[in-house]
């Protein structure tokens, strides 16, 4: 067979390649250390989600101005050229990914011609076989053959490339669509532990696919699906029956939506109902999230104090009248046999079981009479339930592995309207028919600003709210959250190599971002402005090259932002190298959201510029103690703030309790004395095992070591309140100076308890995860609730919300 431009000769093929693997080489060096950044911005995040077989596929990448090769002016054809051919895969065809999830890629070559690349969209492989040619095809020419792992499945642009002379390339771009086949292995060791009444945990080991899993589906008796991600590999099953039997399966789900094809199955019996807390005649324990409320009623005749035991420790010890109330909470005096004894006991940890006992002293201090049970305290309830989150990052990730181009999660597809000549790939994920501007920037890689508009972009700026820069802040979703459905957060969830547009609420979305670490992906912010969309995946810095500008370094109080300004209305924010970005991202949530709330409750509130003033620098100095540092620096990424309140989230008064912390932490100015600033940015500790550690009990300011204090003249219907909180890292004197303490009513004991409680149970603080306290005297004074939200790097989102009124 004779081809035009190629003469018949016999050549040498272990010189020729030889000669192409020196060419290769030679065209690295020059571009590799130009292109070393790059790079190494890329690799991160590919390589976070990226199997075996994908990270070596990353290690053989060509310099990125390479990538991908046929993207250049002459747009190549699916035409064989003289200097290259490519057989296989044929155009149209429909290609199965192999035990290794690769597909193989074929041709002939010219013996004059240099291999180059191989590229399959983003992917590129300059590895090749080169042999003879096969039977009927004359010695002029070389075979050729790769394999090459997809970075997606479905529809994909193959591309082979040759240089005939240096600077002139025959390319071939040929369009086939990607299948996966091979279903992923059944899951082994599936087991069921922590057996309740109602109650049962199972859990599982990781399962293998050739190309790559989402994620694991969970049925109980049959019943609906329910999905979790591919690092979860556990799923709590609750409201079950007492001694009733249950069977459990899981099956595995890879990136093409197959499944296991035998489901690992077992079954187990919950226990039988316990029986009701043994509780002695005349004690009345009622728990609740925080704490617990113990009241029996006194015999006056016989006993003149009480001394309280928790899980055998000494609790409290408080005389008769003390504690003692009437029928209408008020206190009792005298008390009588009528009269109730009122014991708030916190804070304590959620969902715990706790033994309580009190011993009645007669007035030489013997014991008249004991009382005992035991209760268990109630769980939080999640802002956006583990199971939203895992079935959302679960099926993001197989939108994405399965070339979906943006993914809508339940609770938005209401709300988003998809892109015309869009294609369902499955239910909420689709193909858009113009993804070409995001395509050129995805997977995430530095800071880049898109000036180009396909229909994702176009959707972006379409479900954005009217006017609005970079999602800087959740009022917008808080006020959704509270009167109607609202606006959602885009960001890019990459997996297996490829990424698509997840559609979220902002609360959906953080729970999310937070879920990536275990869900095998790496995400980053794609976020709607005001002259085009940003990528990045350090926002702040970002930010500094959409909105230049010249700002102060020397504190929030610099930054070219007021109270009164339009939220709404993204202005020229830009920060110097988005060193002070975060703060100014607490700065605008404290704002937001205390005007939102005070509009809606009618509160006595509004800022003006003294208290703006004060704000930011208690914000300069809650950051610079996050920080570590001296001076004034600004917040880092991923940072839980609590502000507190005159009430709890939940609307229940601790006024007196609000105030203490204010006062505490400088009464809105300074602490004093100044080493008080640690006091900003304590940490969690589970069931304040710090200070126990460190011998001291529950009771600690009523020690001789620490007397005389402000709680030692305990009056009828006070308790002491201390900051920093007992279940801190900070209680007691951990950090050098003595907790601050003060008697408040009684009746704030367990609304503050329930409010910590809740801090850390819906923000997820889990023991020695450290969050900022944010004390706002107006907004305590005004008789404003509490509330907490996350810092992170696409913005800020409520996690602990004021209830509505």
């Amino acid at each position: 067979m004779q081809v035009e431009g190629f003469t018949p000769s016999l050549i040498n093929y272990g010189e020729r390649s030889r000669m192409a693997d020196h060419r290769r080489t030679r065209y690295f060096s020059k571009s590799l250390r130009a292109t070393a950044l790059a790079v190494a911005l890329v690799l991160p995040v590919t390589l976070i989600s990226a199997p075996p077989a994908q990270a070596a596929a990353v290690t053989q990448a060509v310099p990125a101005e390479q990538l991908p090769a046929c993207a250049d002016p002459s747009v190549p054809e699916d035409v064989n050229h003289a200097s290259i051919r490519l057989e296989g895969p044929t155009a149209g065809s429909e290609v199965a990914v192999d035990a290794n999830g690769k597909i193989a890629i074929n041709g002939y070559l010219h013996k004059q011609a240099t291999m180059v690349d191989v590229s399959i969209e983003k992917t590129t492989s300059s590895s090749f076989t080169f042999g003879p040619p096969p039977p009927g095809v004359t010695n002029w020419s070389a075979s050729w053959t790769t394999s090459m792992r997809p970075p997606h499945l479905g529809p994909v642009q193959v591309c082979s490339r040759a240089e005939r002379e240096p600077g002139r390339y025959a390319k071939i771009l040929r369009g086939i669509t990607v299948k996966d086949l091979i279903p992923p292995s059944n899951v082994p060791n599936l087991a069921v532990g922590t057996i309740t009444a109602t109650s049962a945990r199972v859990s599982w080991g990781a399962a293998t696919d050739n190309y790559g899993l989402a994620g694991y589906e969970v049925k109980v008796d049959g019943g609906a699906a329910q999905r979790t991600t591919v690092g979860t590999r556990s799923y709590s099953i609750t409201g079950l029956a007492p001694s009733s039997n249950h069977t459990v399966s899981v099956v595995a789900i890879d990136l093409a939506g197959n499944r296991s094809a035998t489901p690992a199955t077992t079954s187990f019996t919950t226990d039988a109902l316990p029986p009701p807390p043994d509780v002695d005649a005349g004690l009345t324990l009622d728990p609740d999230e925080g704490g617990a409320m113990a009241s029996w009623h006194p015999e006056p005749a016989n006993e003149a104090s009480y001394r309280v035991y928790l899980d055998g420790q000494i609790y409290d010890q408080f005389t008769l009248v003390q504690l003692c109330v009437d029928g209408n909470g008020n206190a009792a005096n005298p008390c009588t046999a009528d009269s109730v004894i009122k014991l708030p006991i916190e804070p304590l940890e959620e969902y715990t079981p706790y033994e309580f006992r009190v011993e009645a002293l007669r007035a030489d201090g013997t014991v008249a009479r004991e009382l005992s049970g035991d209760f268990t305290t109630m769980v939080h309830v999640d802002e956006v339930s583990p199971a939203t989150t895992q079935t959302t990052a679960s099926e993001t990730s197989q939108c994405a592995g399965a070339g979906g181009d943006f993914y809508i999660a339940a609770s938005s597809r209401s709300t988003v309207p998809v892109p015309a000549g869009s294609t369902e790939v499955f239910l909420g994920c689709y193909r858009a028919a113009n993804s070409s501007c995001l395509d050129a920037f995805l997977p995430p890689s530095g800071e880049k600003l898109l000036d180009c508009a396909d229909n994702i972009t176009d959707m972006l700026f379409a479900v954005a709210p009217s006017g609005r820069g970079p999602v800087i802040s959740s009022v917008d979703v808080t006020q959704a959250r509270l009167l109607v459905p609202g606006p959602v957060a885009p960001i890019a969830w990459c997996a297996s190599g490829a990424c698509a547009t997840l559609l979220a609420p902002i609360a959906e979305t953080v729970e999310v971002v937070a879920a990536a670490q275990v869900a095998a992906a790496g995400t980053s912010w794609i976020v709607v402005g005001a002259a085009g969309i940003g990528i990045g995946v350090v926002l702040g810095v970002l930010l500094a090259i959409l909105f230049p500008g010249t700002i102060g370094v020397n504190g929030i109080i610099e930054y070219p932002i007021e109270h009164d300004v339009d939220f709404d209305t993204f202005d020229n924010w830009g920060l110097d190298e988005g060193e002070w970005y975060n703060s100014l991202k607490v700065y605008a949530e404290v704002i937001k959201t205390t005007k939102l709330v005070a509009g809606q409750r009618n509160l006595p509130f509004a800022w003006d510029s003294t208290e703006d003033s004060r704000l930011k620098r208690i914000i300069d100095a809650a950051c610079t103690a996050q920080r570590g540092t001296q001076g004034k620096a600004g917040c880092d990424d991923n940072v839980i703030v609590y502000v507190p309140g005159a009430k709890n989230y939940q609307g229940d008064d601790m006024t007196e309790t609000g105030k203490h912390i204010v006062a505490a932490m400088g009464d809105g100015g300074f602490p004093q004395p100044p080493t008080r600033a640690v006091w900003f940015y304590p940490a969690r500790s589970v069931g304040g095992q710090a200070a126990r550690a460190q011998g001291h009990s529950r009771g600690w300011f009523n020690t001789l070591a620490f007397k005389p204090n402000a709680c030692d003249v305990r009056v009828p219907g006070q308790t002491c309140d201390e900051f920093p909180f007992w279940s801190t890292t900070q209680a007691v004197n951990l950090t050098g100076q003595v907790a601050s303490l003060k008697l408040v009513s009684t009746a704030e004991s367990l609304p503050q308890a329930r409010d910590i409680n809740s801090l850390y149970g819906k923000c997820k603080v889990t023991n020695n995860t450290k969050f900022v306290v944010l004390p706002v005297k107006p907004w305590v004074e005004a008789g404003g609730p509490s509330f907490a939200f996350k810092v992170s790097g696409g913005g800020a989102s409520l996690c602990m919300t004021p209830k509505a009124p």
